[in-house]
């Protein structure tokens, strides 16, 4: 197997890329942009590729040069970057993808794992919202809001469509809300989950201003890199998409909770209420039962141990 990873020095990409190496691989990642600050400690183990998913010569010369058996597609224009400009996010994020297809399917690419969205999903409503918290499986109506997530279900269709007509092998994950370190660097005050546990860490106080009785799926940045590594290396895929989450719902309380048990000097203050989150999909849990049962996926990180992992991430990356 060797793999390529767009937006591999992005964050779920450079976790993925040192999932990869952990399980001996030489991963090829690429970017449009050269930033190694999230792929520091692995960047002898990794070939690097500048590669804009928008040029297709260059991503076919990139996988016949390295005869590239398998892609896993993370690179996209994402958060408020995609919001402000709607012609670039369907650049990048529809016609980026097709590319990728393209190219995936004139090489011969034995799969290709796209990485979507939870966006894709409707406003989740009666029993699948508070209080009761029915599992959202992967048929629940999709209805996104945001460019962003009509571009990520835009993607799914594009794929099924070359699954279908060529018979390439495509499986899309659908993340719950994903958390871990370098959010903050590359998404900013949208990382709200990060800046909960990086503010303290910081000594910063930290205020939510609602959401705080609202409960989500939030999934550690290194159980989605194995949620993807596990559905790349799959003998069989019966579904065209999957949820990828923990199962359980928690709240941001919650996360506050772990990380003044961790750092007591903490100052975090959380308002009830609902909806502290934008959009489609605000309060549900994942049903994770397809991942389970067809890849072997279950969430290796609790909440305690997520939370203790990270804080000693940011010990690494930002002594004293």
């Amino acid at each position: 197997m060797k793999v390529l990873i767009t937006g591999g020095m992005g964050v779920i990409g450079s976790m993925v890329a040192r999932r990869f190496v952990q399980e001996g691989h030489r991963p090829v990642i690429t970017a449009r942009h050269l930033d190694r600050s999230l792929i520091r400690p692995i960047e002898d183990q990794v070939d690097i590729e500048l590669c804009d998913v928008l040029d297709l010569p260059r991503l076919l010369s990139v996988i016949q040069s390295y005869k590239i058996t398998h892609i896993i597609h993370t690179a996209a224009l994402v958060g408020a970057l995609s919001h402000k400009n709607p012609p670039l996010s369907i650049e990048i994020n529809v016609i980026g993808t097709l590319n990728i297809l393209e190219a995936a399917r004139f090489m011969k690419v034995q799969r290709v794992v796209y990485t979507s969205a939870k966006g894709v999903y409707a406003d989740t409503t009666g029993e699948y919202g508070p209080p009761t918290y029915k599992p959202l499986p992967e048929d629940y109506p999709k209805n996104p809001i945001r460019i962003y997530d009509s571009a990520k279900l835009m993607g799914e269709h594009m794929g099924q469509f070359y699954q279908r007509t060529y018979g390439l092998d495509f499986v899309a994950l659908r993340f719950s809300v994903t958390y871990g370190p370098g959010k903050t660097v590359r998404h900013g005050d949208k990382a709200l989950f990060s800046e909960i546990i990086e503010g303290p860490f910081s000594g910063r106080p930290v205020k939510v201003e609602k959401g705080g009785d609202q409960k989500n799926d939030f999934i550690y940045t290194k159980d989605v890199a194995h949620g993807i590594y596990l559905a790349c290396i799959a003998r069989e895929i019966h579904y065209p998409a999957y949820n990828i989450g923990t199962g359980m719902g928690v709240t941001l309380r919650d996360f506050a909770e772990e990380v003044k048990r961790l750092i007591p000097e903490a100052n975090i203050q959380i308002v009830p209420d609902l909806n502290f989150m934008e959009g489609a999909s605000r309060n549900c849990v994942y049903d994770i039962t397809r991942a389970r049962q067809d890849f072997g996926f279950s969430p290796q990180f609790t909440l305690r141990k997520s939370v203790e992992d990270y804080i000693e991430t940011l010990k690494q990356l930002m002594p004293g």
